[in-house]
């Protein structure tokens, strides 16, 4: 009795499929991601959600890519932890990508970094919740998608920023108790956040954190901007 099942390939490849979807397809592709899971489970996952959506292969940290439990590189696998980034960032200053993603080992959470003056930043977990947030909202408002029912959310933990856009958009903001257990219950939920990381950029298909999709969504803004 080995006390667990094995999911079907179908399982993964579903979701593959469904999150490559979250990137418009008229979006510009062209963007170098540089890539890290933190000796988690991500790489495979991501590489096949970039391919699926039509992006070129991230660069990926070598040493951090396959699942290892000792966490050999880091004194903790934690994006966010001192430390932790710096091979990322190391060959990022070799390579010289347009962007820095990074995954913790369940690849729920999506860190980012970004050049700047003097080498790479971090970006906090509420820039980048605000930065997704707008973008998603600018995507839907210039498709023609915006509903007056969509709702943006993120926790009382986190910044005042969103709700911010979402005012002077006109659009519904709502602020939740902490934990994604509450972002994932916000009826007509469009997008949702919280400041350690955790995005929710896909809720018809992921009502929770996932660092995939959210990614995705890093390298289609990243691209954009790029493109302008």
């Amino acid at each position: 009795e080995s006390g667990w099942e094995e999911v079907e390939e179908s399982v993964f490849d579903s979701y593959v499929r469904d999150a490559a979807a979250v990137v418009a397809a008229d979006s510009p592709r062209v963007v170098t991601v540089l890539h890290t899971a933190m000796h988690g489970v991500g790489t495979e996952t991501l590489m096949a959600a970039f391919a699926a959506a039509g992006y070129e292969a991230p660069i990926s940290v070598a040493a951090q890519a396959e699942p290892d439990p000792m966490f050999p590189t880091v004194s903790f696998p934690n994006p966010e932890e001192p430390g932790a980034m710096d091979l990322a960032l190391e060959l990022a200053e070799q390579t010289g990508p347009d962007v820095v993603i990074a995954n913790d080992p369940d690849a729920d959470r999506c860190a980012v970094a970004v050049p700047d003056r003097g080498g790479w930043r971090m970006l906090r977990g509420d820039e980048v919740g605000a930065l997704l947030g707008h973008h998603v909202l600018s995507r839907d408002a210039a498709a023609g998608k915006a509903s007056p029912d969509s709702v943006f959310a993120n926790s009382i933990v986190s910044s005042r920023m969103l709700a911010t856009i979402c005012r002077a958009a006109g659009v519904r903001h709502e602020e939740t108790l902490t934990g994604f257990k509450w972002i994932g219950r916000v009826p007509g939920l469009r997008y949702g956040y919280e400041e350690a990381l955790g995005y929710c950029v896909d809720p018809e298909q992921v009502k929770d954190k996932d660092g995939i999709t959210a990614a995705l969504l890093v390298a289609e803004l990243t691209a954009q901007l790029k493109a302008e």
